[in-house]
């Protein structure tokens, strides 16, 4: 749930800085394949439609799964901002210096 909340905040992130092609990398493969797949999972199915009905306002947006390994940097970022309480500026530079428009 907690990647699925960081997701939804990078995209409305995204969407308020006037980015309209986002590409998200993700290690958690089973959200990842959800909403690919816009599958639904009954435990975050609010969550997900809301994610669902941010992606319509994307030019382009992409789900992709990458292994923890290649993941380092996002996970150490996400742990540090958890440490100090201010995870969505770290969370978002993060996705800013990873977007391709």
């Amino acid at each position: 749930m907690t990647e699925a909340l960081a997701i939804k905040s990078a995209m409305s992130q995204a969407l308020e800085r006037g980015f309209l092609n986002l590409q998200l990398k993700s290690d958690a493969h089973n959200l990842v394949r959800t909403l690919t797949a816009q599958e639904k999972i009954k435990e975050i199915y609010s969550l997900l439609f809301n994610i669902n009905s941010l992606v319509s306002l994307f030019t382009s947006i992409s789900f992709l799964f990458i292994l923890r390994a290649e993941n380092h940097e996002a996970d150490t970022l996400a742990k540090n901002a958890a440490q100090e309480y201010s995870s969505l500026p770290v969370i978002i530079a993060y996705f800013q210096s990873n977007l391709r428009c």
